[in-house]
């Protein structure tokens, strides 16, 4: 945006409701260079762009991973976020002569931390920025503040620290009893008490934990969506919302243990599937293992 300015000011147009480019194209230009090799600076080296590349073309991750979905404005932060942006849109359009780069930016950044959860962040930091930037008139300017206004910052907030830290259960037991509430803690070790032959079929939002929890049991999916590819994460997508064609699904039809979510449409049909028998529920997690005398489609 500021090259092209700058490239339309030498054609002529040079519009007074905009205001002149002050970022110098050199140290932009030089900054961006930096970045992106600074990104390079890992195991991955340049390969990291294709990863970015494969989740940016992929489409059943965008329905399978909560985070990567759109705002759905079912939380108070959602809320917040909307009316930050509104207001830093609103502080960079009333000024007498809009800045291209400011607007450009935050629209950019709009598009960006409202396609997906997860990055809210980039609105929110973006925003930020432009209003910390908004012009004031000298005589509206505030004085710095003293190292006596710092202190009593400080003392407040380790006094704020000490009295609401021990209410926040960050604690091993805390801690444990968090991850039981959205992880299959309590059906993990009742699978372990008692064994069942694999291979194991699971939810998709376990995997991760499964593999480190459970290392015995190989998982059929996790969240390393672009290790698995469209094709089979949408196979695993549509099984467990209760598709149709779950039954002929080829890693279900092979499992010897499944563990779902108890709410998912895929554990409700398996409640009633022959193949399977159920052997665990709670208030998370159900678990079936095969029928000793079932067979699979593939026989």
């Amino acid at each position: 945006m500021n090259l092209a300015q700058r490239l339309a000011a030498r054609a002529g147009w040079k519009p007074e409701s905009l205001s002149a480019p002050a970022l110098p194209l050199g140290p932009l230009f030089a900054i961006a260079a930096s970045c992106a090799l600074a990104a390079c600076i890992s195991p991955y080296s340049y390969h990291l762009y294709g990863i970015v590349y494969g989740y940016a073309s992929a489409k059943i991750p965008y329905k399978m991973i909560r985070e990567m979905q759109p705002v759905a404005f079912q939380v108070p932060s959602h809320y917040l976020q909307l009316l930050l942006t509104g207001v830093v849109f609103f502080a960079v359009g009333r000024n007498k002569r809009i800045d291209p780069f400011k607007f450009a930016l935050l629209i950019f950044a709009t598009v960006i931390g409202f396609r997906m959860m997860r990055d809210a962040w980039f609105i929110c930091i973006v925003a930020a920025a432009c209003m910390a930037d908004f012009p004031a008139n000298n005589e509206e300017r505030q004085p710095a503040e003293t190292w006596y206004e710092w202190s009593a910052l400080a003392v407040v907030l380790i006094a704020a620290g000490f009295l609401f830290a021990r209410d926040t259960g960050f604690n091993r037991a805390g801690l444990d009893a968090q991850i039981s509430r959205i992880f299959p803690v309590n059906a993990a070790n009742y699978l372990r008490q008692h064994p069942q032959p694999g291979p194991l079929y699971n939810a998709f939002d376990w995997g991760g934990f499964l593999i480190w929890y459970m290392p015995d049991y190989p998982v059929a999916i996790d969240g390393r969506a672009d290790l698995y590819g469209d094709e089979l994460n949408g196979r695993f997508h549509a099984s467990a919302n209760g598709d149709n064609s779950y039954a002929a699904d080829p890693y279900l039809d092979q499992a010897g243990v499944v563990l779902l979510f108890r709410d998912m449409p895929l554990a409700a049909l398996l409640y009633s599937d022959p193949r399977f028998q159920k052997i665990y529920e709670d208030n998370l997690a159900v678990m079936f293992v095969r029928q000793p005398h079932s067979s699979t489609a593939a026989e």
